[in-house]
């Protein structure tokens, strides 16, 4: 079986790039013989090694579709972008893996089977022609994937995408097994310090947990065009030992297994990635009530989930957990059996794989 897998562009981190790695693994497990094709100008540096690693063919193509093209523009570009490579390697099943809603959607209407994953919620619903276009597109034997039931609502609602042809594939992570002990207690976030992560809540929460205990730090990974605008405030607050912006760090697990407790005050989120790794270690999770994120943590069983206009009831849960140390293991130990269980990889390659299976009409190795 040939997958062509189109990516419109491949960051160093984050849900979409940790779906991907995940679905070139499932690939490679089972013989699919792969492709994956990727603008030349929207990729991180690394993506040669990740195909490598994965032993799949990689293709390189230049993409006019930029933030500003208009949309009716879009289908042309995307199809330009596509055709060759689509032409050439003649594939049994097209895999869209995004984070852009409706981009690189043409594949729709190709004489083959479309599997369009998207990484995050729609912001706006479409106006009446592309959804009209997407609509039928995804009723041609093809099929759109959301990371989470929130994600298919939206997906559904804002697109006009018929929820028969949504499905929901969670992200996945491993458990993980250590912990290391720190006298120091850590409050842990990590993603992109980008507007709707809501880092102006975060700090605020910040502000008012260290004011409460002092000893306590924040720290955040991630890069993000808001980075700079928030080591500012940090500095005028001099709370340079209590708040700290590490940017992006490429082995993030050390801070995972040395942190109390995940903090994720966004303002959209289809499931959250990190959730899941923070999870997996074994944190307890306090998040805002947003997107997939109630899908991901039990409010009272794996941690607690608030309303991202009540920044006191995150500090308090937060000093609730910070003084309970006792609630706070068992919440955590609830989210890691709650990761192995519900967003593991295993289940994850089932979907995906049945989902393959279904729609391309092929036993999987043919």
């Amino acid at each position: 079986m040939k997958v062509l897998v189109i990516v419109p562009d491949v960051g160093r981190y984050g849900g979409t790039r940790c779906f991907l790695e995940r679905l070139l693994d499932i690939h490679a497990r089972h013989g699919l013989f792969t492709t994956l094709l990727a603008p030349t100008d929207r990729c991180n540096s690394d993506i040669g090694s990740l195909a490598v690693r994965y032993g799949i063919e990689l293709v390189l193509s230049h993409s006019r579709t930029l933030p500003d093209t208009r949309p009716v523009l879009t289908p042309f570009f995307d199809f330009l972008f596509i055709w060759r490579t689509v032409l050439v390697n003649r594939p049994d099943l097209i895999v869209v893996s995004t984070g852009d809603p409706g981009r690189l959607s043409i594949p729709f209407y190709f004489p083959i089977p479309v599997i369009y994953i998207l990484h995050t919620i729609p912001e706006r619903c479409f106006k009446i022609l592309p959804k009209a276009y997407l609509s039928i597109g995804s009723r041609l034997g093809n099929c759109v994937v959301a990371v989470s039931h929130a994600a298919a609502e939206s997906v559904s609602a804002f697109m006009g995408i018929p929820p028969s042809r949504v499905e929901v594939v969670y992200n996945s992570c491993s458990v993980v097994a250590y912990r290391n002990e720190v006298a120091t207690p850590i409050i842990l976030t990590v993603g992109h310090l980008v507007s709707h992560k809501n880092p102006e809540l975060w700090f605020e929460v910040a502000c008012r947990v260290i004011s409460e205990r002092p000893n306590t730090i924040f720290i955040w990974l991630g890069d993000g065009e808001l980075l700079e605008a928030v080591r500012k405030k940090v500095k005028v607050a001099f709370l340079e030992k209590n708040i700290l912006l590490l940017a992006y760090q490429p082995n993030p697990s050390k801070w995972y297994a040395q942190a109390q407790i995940y903090f994720q005050p966004s303002l959209r989120e289809s499931h959250g990635i990190a959730v899941l790794e923070a999870m997996a270690f074994g944190l307890p999770c306090v998040v805002t009530n947003i997107g997939g994120l109630p899908e991901s943590v039990v409010d009272g069983e794996t941690g607690y989930v608030c309303s991202p206009i009540d920044p006191a009831g995150l500090v308090y849960k937060i000093l609730k957990l910070l003084d309970d140390k006792e609630l706070s293991e068992r919440m955590g130990l609830n989210g890691k059996y709650r990761c192995a269980n519900s967003f593991s990889e295993t289940v994850q390659e089932q979907k995906i794989i049945a989902l393959y299976k279904r729609l391309s009409k092929l036993k999987i190795g043919e």
